[in-house]
């Protein structure tokens, strides 16, 4: 996948639709402007990607500028569970912190 595909929203915010990935069940986005956007991994954008495929996800699956490839979540990625139908990650609490 490529950072081709991302929309950016505004000045600060790329957005990755919920058609990048098959199962994304919402779409990402990347608090992230201009001058850091070049240096996006590929590898965190598909990790916000995934993240939206998860279940129970409510909202975007997001990250902020400090993003970069992580284990499971992207470094510096957000998102929320409903509490029935969600799900808690080791990667989005951080295995330092676990």
């Amino acid at each position: 996948m490529s950072i081709e595909r991302l929309k950016r929203i505004d000045e600060n915010r790329l957005e990755i639709p919920k058609d990048y990935k098959l199962g994304m069940r919402t779409n990402g986005i990347i608090f992230v402007d201009s001058v850091l956007e070049n240096t996006l991994e590929s590898g965190s954008i598909e990790q916000v990607a995934n993240v939206a495929t998860l279940p129970g996800i409510i909202g975007p699956s997001m990250a902020m500028p400090d993003i970069h490839t992580g284990y499971g979540f992207a470094i510096g990625g957000v998102a929320a569970f409903d509490l029935k139908e969600g799900i808690i990650s080791p990667g989005g609490v951080g295995y330092d912190i676990n």
